[in-house]
């Protein structure tokens, strides 16, 4: 394909900004400059607003009502606003959901992830949780949260989708990519203050992705309760360090017949990682298509402009 345009010359604050631009891109979302500053891949000091301001006079970039975007298209900025609208009110939601989960034995953090973690959401997004539980007893809190959620919400994921958990002592998530470094840096502590500076602390990675990001905690002092620590002491045996490893067994051996023929091996052990202390199920495996959109993202732009985005 020709360039559409001239080469432009562009610097390297420039390219960081645009590579933002386009992975935010790929889910229609207009960024602000502090979260372009905040996701970008190279750290900006005070050269952020003129690199912004350089994009735009070149109409490479535009400003829409405090947003900028790579598409001079308004309805972005209103779209994105009914989303933050949206997500601000379903926040009372996932704090009472969070609050009922930590309850749960064994659960020792609760973050929110996904959409809502960034502070939107539309009619269709679920509310997300990223759980960290006790070792040796993750499979033991997601059988009992999916049992919970077939009997109390008829099987519904909309307010009550657990589909990440990891356990206290293996905190340093696997996959490093700017993918997982966005989705780890923008969980929303609900839950285990402690715990999850635990997880912050070993996920220091992330910042070679996105070095000029703040991690957020903000959670203040919080009570225990004393039927949960009952309970924990009641179902600390061996006999649950067995039931959990058969509980693992069970999940694997249920998500192998029915997603299996969907994703090649490779694909399937990542988006179903099952271990002792991990467990995801992302049937869609949303994190591989993000990343296949970026990359083509930024190769169509590339011949598109004629420059080159390599930091």
């Amino acid at each position: 394909m020709m360039p559409l345009h001239h080469p432009v010359p562009l610097l390297e604050e420039e390219k960081s900004i645009l590579r933002t631009l386009l992975y935010f891109d790929i889910f229609n979302y207009p960024l602000t400059k502090s979260e372009i500053a905040s996701f970008s891949q190279m750290t900006f000091g005070d050269h952020c607003q003129s690199a912004l301001g350089t994009l735009t006079n070149k109409q490479i970039a535009y400003l829409i009502n405090g947003f900028y975007s790579l598409r001079n298209d308004p309805s972005l900025v209103t779209r994105r606003n009914a989303g933050n609208l949206l997500a601000q009110k379903k926040m009372g939601t996932a704090r009472k959901f969070s609050r009922l989960i930590s309850l749960f034995p064994f659960v020792r953090s609760v973050m929110l992830s996904g959409s809502i973690s960034k502070g939107y959401m539309d009619e269709n997004s679920d509310i997300d949780y990223f759980i960290i539980t006790a070792a040796g007893r993750l499979w033991f809190v997601r059988a009992a949260m999916a049992l919970f959620r077939r009997i109390f919400l008829f099987n519904s994921h909309k307010y009550f989708c657990t589909n990440y958990f990891i356990d206290s002592e293996h905190l340093e998530i696997g996959e490093k990519n700017i993918f997982t470094a966005i989705e780890a840096s923008t969980l929303k502590p609900m839950f285990g203050k402690s715990c999850v500076y635990q997880f912050q602390a070993a996920n220091q990675w992330c910042y070679q992705y996105l070095p000029n990001h703040k991690h957020e905690n903000g959670l203040g002092k919080e009570r225990g309760s004393l039927l949960k620590n009952v309970g924990e002491k009641i179902l600390s045996n061996k006999l649950l360090d067995r039931l959990d490893r058969w509980l693992m067994k069970k999940f694997v051996a249920y998500w192998e017949v029915r997603y299996h023929h969907l994703l090649n091996e490779n694909d399937f052990s990542i988006a179903f990682q099952s271990t002792e202390h991990v467990s995801r199920s992302h049937p869609g495996f949303y994190q591989k298509k993000v990343l296949s959109l970026y990359e083509s993202k930024i190769l169509e732009f590339e011949e598109q402009h004629g420059v080159s985005l390599e930091l």
